[in-house]
C-alpha cells in the first residue's frame, strides 16, 4: 500500500498544498508547530475517518475557514483508489472512496490501512488498560469486517444495559428486564473476546521475533491477553479462542457480579474490562520493566502490528512515525528504521536529521515544513 499523493485545502495551518511521494520513505523536517504532524493527521483521517489528535473535527479546519478538504491517491494491490474527505464547520462531513459516498465511518476502514506511532504510544506498556484496548480494537477493525460488526453491536448493547441498570436503581424497571440484554451482551461480547485472543496470540509471535532482533536476544518478549474473567495468576489459556467455552465463562461471570452491578448501576462483565500484558521472562513490564525494556516492547509491538495487518490484508499498511525518533536511542532507532525501510510506505516527522543515518536518508524523500508550507 502506497500513498502516491495528497492534497490539503484549508486543513489546519495549510491554505493549499499538493505533494507527490515517489519513494516509500518520506521525511518531514522542521521546527515544532510548523505543520509536520498535520500532514500525518491528514493521512490518518483518510484511513480511519477521524483524527488521532482531537475528538473535535472542527479543530482540523483552518482558522477563519468554514471547510477543509483532504484528497489522496493510493496504490493498493487490489487497485488504486482516490479518497476524499470534506470537513465543514457546522459538523458535517463527507467522505468518498473512488467517487462514491461512504455513509458510515466504519465502512471506510480497510480502504487504506495505517499504523501510527507517536510519543504517546510509548505509554502503551505502562499506561491505562483503555489505551491498550483502543490499540487492539483499531488494529483488528481495520482488517476484520466481522469484528467491526460485533464490536459496534456490543457497544450498543452495553450502553442500553447500563441505562437499564441505572433504571433498576431508581425502581423504574423490573429485575427480569436484564435477561434479554444479558443474552445479547454474552453473544456479541464473546465474539469480541475470541477475536482479541486470536489476534494477541499472533501479535505475540511476531513481537517476540522483533524484540529478539532489537534487543539482541537478551529479553524474550511475549504479549498476553487478559480477558475480564481471567483471575490473577492465570496462565494464558488456549480455550479463550473457543467460542462455546468463552460464552459459558461470560455467563457464569455475569451471574456472579449481578448483585454488585445493580448497586453500582453499571456493567462489570465484558470486554470493556479486558487488558493485555507485556511479559519478559516472568516479569510484567508494566510494573517492573526498565524504561529500555518498555520502549523495546512497544517498538516490537508496532512492528508486529505491521506484520499482522500484512497477513490479514495481503499488504503492509502505511506507517506514520510522528516525532518518535528523538525518543529512541541510536540502536533502537536504527533497528526500527532498517526493518521498515524499503518494505513499508513510511512517513516520518522530525525536528532534525541527526537521528538518521546516511544510508536511511539516501533512500528517503525529504521535505522541509515551514509555517504551513512544504519546501
Amino acid at each position: 500500500m502506497q500513498i502516491r499523493s495528497i492534497e490539503l485545502r484549508q486543513f489546519r495551518n495549510y491554505d493549499h498544498v499538493h505533494l507527490e511521494f515517489p519513494t516509500s520513505l518520506n521525511v518531514f523536517v522542521g521546527e515544532n508547530a510548523q505543520g509536520k504532524t498535520n500532514l500525518l493527521e491528514a493521512v490518518y483521517l483518510l484511513a480511519i475517518g477521524r483524527s488521532h489528535r482531537t475528538t473535535r473535527e472542527s479543530d482540523m479546519i483552518k482558522w477563519g475557514s468554514d471547510w477543509a478538504t483532504v484528497r489522496s491517491e493510493v496504490d493498493r494491490q487490489r487497485g488504486g483508489v482516490r479518497v476524499d474527505v470534506v470537513l465543514r464547520k457546522d459538523g458535517a462531513k463527507e467522505t468518498k472512496v473512488a467517487g462514491e459516498v461512504v455513509r458510515r465511518q466504519v465502512d471506510l476502514l480497510g480502504t487504506v490501512n495505517v499504523v501510527v506511532f507517536s510519543p504517546d504510544d510509548l505509554q502503551l506498556v505502562k499506561g491505562a488498560p483503555g489505551l491498550r484496548r483502543r490499540f487492539l480494537d483499531l488494529e483488528i477493525a481495520q482488517v476484520s469486517p466481522s469484528y467491526r460488526h460485533h464490536f459496534a453491536r456490543y457497544q450498543r448493547v452495553l450502553k442500553q444495559r447500563n441505562n437499564l441498570l441505572k433504571a433498576l436503581q431508581g425502581g423504574h424497571a423490573g429485575a427480569d428486564a436484564l435477561d434479554p440484554w444479558d443474552e445479547q451482551l454474552i453473544f456479541e461480547g464473546s465474539r469480541v473476546v475470541v477475536k482479541r485472543a486470536q489476534t494477541v496470540r499472533r501479535l505475540s509471535r511476531w513481537a517476540a521475533q522483533m524484540n529478539e532482533r532489537i534487543s539482541g536476544g537478551r529479553d524474550p518478549l511475549s504479549i498476553e491477553y487478559r480477558p475480564f474473567f481471567a483471575a490473577d495468576g492465570d496462565s494464558v489459556e488456549g480455550w479463550w479462542e473457543d467460542l462455546d467455552a468463552v460464552e459459558a465463562r461470560f455467563r457464569s461471570y455475569l451471574e456472579g457480579v449481578r448483585r454488585v452491578e445493580r448497586v453500582r448501576g453499571m456493567t462489570l462483565a465484558g470486554p470493556q474490562r479486558d487488558d493485555i500484558a507485556f511479559i519478559v521472562g516472568d516479569v510484567d513490564l508494566r510494573y517492573f520493566g526498565s524504561q529500555g525494556q518498555q520502549r523495546t516492547a512497544v517498538l516490537s509491538c508496532k512492528l508486529a502490528e505491521l506484520e499482522f495487518i500484512n497477513e490479514e490484508a495481503g499488504e503492509y499498511p502505511v506507517l506514520l512515525l510522528d516525532d518518535v525518533m528523538s525518543e529512541l536511542d541510536d540502536l533502537r532507532r536504527e533497528q526500527f528504521l532498517m526493518t521498515v525501510t524499503g518494505r513499508i510506505n513510511t512517513f516520518i516527522t522530525t525536528t532534525n536529521l541527526r537521528s538518521f543515518s546516511d544510508d536511511i536518508l539516501d533512500q528517503a524523500s525529504q521535505y522541509r515544513v515551514v509555517a504551513g508550507e512544504v519546501l
